[in-house]
């Protein structure tokens, strides 16, 4: 099961095209956190009814290696309600809803997944998406994260996703997500980057240094920055343990002022530690 939780202990998520059997078959080795099994934009509108047909195959054989495997739908009248009855058909923990802009149909889409365990995913790829990114995110206990779209956000005003150009608005939809204690996943710049690590990688820091806790991958090259940026490293988590037991043994002393290395801890900066921990704890 998907929840709030484990969606925010995501660092990546690798998107595999349902009708690719090369990458089907190596999704589960690319250390992604998670699969994105898509039928949206890597599928072409003659194709989308095979991928449909597909999903249950793929997504059967990549959870059969223990990966999470969430799935893109279609937003689109003319695929939505058929992908919705196939990724519920299938062997994912989650849909990614694409084009999320109507909060209505957000809460729409969560109440036809009622009876089932499957989280839901909302896509903030439009000026108004970001607008209502807030209503978006408390349509429902279902939701566990928000997912920045710059490609199509950009694509909508005519400009390029570069870094600054998306501070503003991927800032919004990480406030908007975590103001809900969902995860907030995406890049702040583009994601169709994959050649210059080091410009995607500082994307992802400037994303994780605004309340990011993850993003997702569209070339397996993506993969390992993500994982060291979203990550734990060894001296945060060291850093992180030491602050707890001074804090804890002060505490236990019944001294109400902590002092460790040269700086007062109060509760945020405690209670930020113990998360860093707990992310350390599984595994990352």
């Amino acid at each position: 099961m998907m929840d709030r939780e484990h969606a925010l202990a995501l660092r990546s998520q690798l998107f595999v095209p349902t009708l690719s059997s090369k990458f089907v078959a190596k999704a589960h080795t690319r250390g992604a956190d998670a699969v994105i099994v898509d039928l949206e934009d890597a599928i072409a509108a003659h194709a989308k009814t095979a991928a449909r047909r597909a999903l249950q195959s793929v997504t059967d054989e990549i959870a059969a290696q223990g990966m999470p495997v969430f799935v893109r739908i279609n937003n689109d009248p003319n695929h939505l309600e058929a992908d919705l009855e196939a990724a519920m058909a299938a062997r994912v923990v989650g849909i990614y809803l694409p084009k999320a802009e109507d909060p209505r149909q957000a809460c729409a889409i969560a109440e036809a997944l009622k009876g089932t365990p499957l989280a839901l995913v909302l896509l903030i790829e439009s000026p108004m998406a970001v607008l209502r990114a807030a209503e978006l995110a408390s349509c429902s206990s279902r939701t566990v994260a928000l997912v920045f779209g710059s490609e199509d956000y950009c694509a909508i005003l005519g400009i390029r996703p570069g870094l600054e150009a998306m501070r503003i608005p991927a800032h919004a939809v990480a406030l908007a997500a975590r103001a809900y204690g969902l995860a907030a996943w995406g890049v702040t710049g583009t994601i169709a980057e994959f050649s210059d690590l080091e410009a995607f990688t500082a994307m992802a820091q400037a994303s994780r240094d605004v309340g990011y806790t993850g993003a997702l991958a569209i070339h397996p090259r993506q993969v390992a920055p993500l994982n060291t940026v979203f990550g734990v490293r060894e001296e945060e988590a060291a850093e992180a343990a030491a602050i707890v037991e001074a804090f804890d043994a002060a505490m236990a002393e019944g001294r109400g002022a902590v002092a460790h290395n040269g700086r007062m801890l109060d509760l945020p900066i405690v209670e930020r530690a113990r998360r860093v921990l707990a992310l350390a704890r599984r595994g990352h």
